[in-house]
């Protein structure tokens, strides 16, 4: 019976997907201007924006690197948009 308790709270704390862990830990911070420079992984990075902003989580446990990445594609979208 001593065991239930941290044994639910160990098994809650390993939820996720393992594609999103995966993502974080290869993600590399990219400027705005990367992304005018290499506009099709614009989409592909608003892809992972849209999967962090549906997910249940606590915007303060999304990684760094992943809102300056969302930040830098949607301004660098925008800019794209704008010179067209």
């Amino acid at each position: 019976m001593r065991t239930a308790l941290p044994t639910i709270i160990l098994l809650l704390a390993g939820c996720g997907t393992a594609d999103s862990l995966d993502t974080q830990d290869e993600m590399t911070a990219r400027t705005w201007q990367y992304y005018v420079a290499h506009p099709g992984d614009i989409e592909p990075m608003q892809k992972i924006c849209r999967k962090w902003s549906a997910s249940n989580a606590p915007a303060g446990s999304q990684p760094a690197v992943v809102t300056t990445n969302c930040r830098a594609a949607a301004f660098a979208k925008a800019q794209l948009q704008l010179s067209k």
